[in-house]
């Protein structure tokens, strides 16, 4: 492919000799002679000067050939999917266990050691990999894919282009107990599951069933590894929730909310749109939207966070001993 061919498919400004061969991508921390590096900053195409490397940038930079995009991640992101796209067999494994009243569509694969409960549908070009659990009348929409080892409980809904990564469990019981003088009983989750179109969800997370109604993912939100949602949550569109994150039940999210790594959401919480809660922060209570939220003191030495740790726990007495002071001190 030429700098010319390149530009034209990432819809970019080319520099330099146009005819110039590019043999393919490479990552600015191993780049390959011959091979096109997307770097999202001028300092990163400055790493390669001296190297036959065709830089893909957001600006003009001082090197004899490059290509100027909009936005490098996004042109990253279609040059991946348009030449290394991801491929995904066909066919029904004989080794699969389907029950009856199943439906399903063309293009559909299903592998070895799938189980497929009754009355399910997967609709045309679902795609189940091996250890995979379906449960009695879950839907998947068109083109989903569950990856290895995916479990879907009963009557969870599914919705188009979905991709669930190995480990994870849909719609497993919240945890709901009614707790008195009696003991500890449960409360049957009779609720479901609904991921709408498009959602991605990383490896071993859990979506927990609502008790009563549904827990609902909106379309399009990216749910990275290790996550928590529990029952009853609602969580909007286009939604970015990272690694660890834990939502008690009942939360609820708006639009383009991000949750980073180890946020932790109480109960019945509202978080609105397009908000940002920084890594590890609690959130206790309704956020506003379009606020970045946190709060976390950071790893420090062991030794000084004693000390400070000392002085904090006497904050209340120093207080009122300040209170006091002041109160004498305005006496005549």
């Amino acid at each position: 492919m030429t700098i010319r061919e390149l530009s034209e498919l990432l819809q970019g400004e080319p520099f330099g000799d146009l005819e110039h061969e590019v043999i393919g991508i490479s990552s600015l921390e191993s780049p390959r002679e011959g091979t096109a590096v997307f770097c999202q900053r001028v300092l990163d195409a400055e790493k390669l000067k001296g190297l036959d490397i065709v830089p893909i940038v957001s600006e003009e930079v001082d090197f004899p050939r490059y290509i100027k995009v909009k936005n490098v991640r996004l042109a990253l992101a279609k040059f991946l999917s348009l030449h290394y796209p991801e491929k995904h067999p066909s066919g029904i494994s004989e080794r699969a266990h389907i029950e009856e009243g199943v439906a399903i569509g063309r293009d559909v694969y299903i592998g070895p050691f799938v189980y497929v409960g009754k009355d399910a549908v997967l609709e045309e070009g679902v795609k189940i990999y091996p250890f995979c659990y379906i449960g009695d009348g879950t839907k998947i929409g068109k083109d989903s894919v569950l990856f290895s080892g995916v479990h879907v409980y009963p009557g969870c809904v599914i919705g188009e282009g979905v991709r669930i990564h190995s480990g994870s469990v849909i719609g497993a019981d919240g945890f709901g107990y009614y707790v008195g003088a009696e003991g500890i009983f449960k409360l049957n989750h009779i609720g479901k599951v609904i991921i709408e179109d498009f959602v991605e969800i990383g490896s071993n997370t859990c979506i927990d069933r609502a008790l009563l109604d549904e827990t609902r993912i909106g379309k399009n939100t990216k749910i990275d590894n290790l996550v928590q949602i529990g029952h009853n949550c609602r969580l909007g569109e286009n939604n970015l929730v990272v690694s660890q994150v834990g939502l008690s039940g009942s939360v609820r999210t708006g639009k383009g909310v991000v949750l980073a790594g180890q946020v932790g959401v109480a109960d019945h919480v509202f978080v609105g749109d397009g908000a940002v809660v920084s890594a590890k922060a609690g959130v206790s209570k309704d956020l506003k939207g379009g606020k970045v939220y946190g709060g976390v003191i950071p790893a420090m030495e062991w030794s000084k966070w004693k000390r400070l740790y000392a002085y904090i726990i006497k904050l209340p007495e120093l207080f009122k001993e300040k209170r006091h002071e002041n109160k004498d001190s305005s006496q005549p």
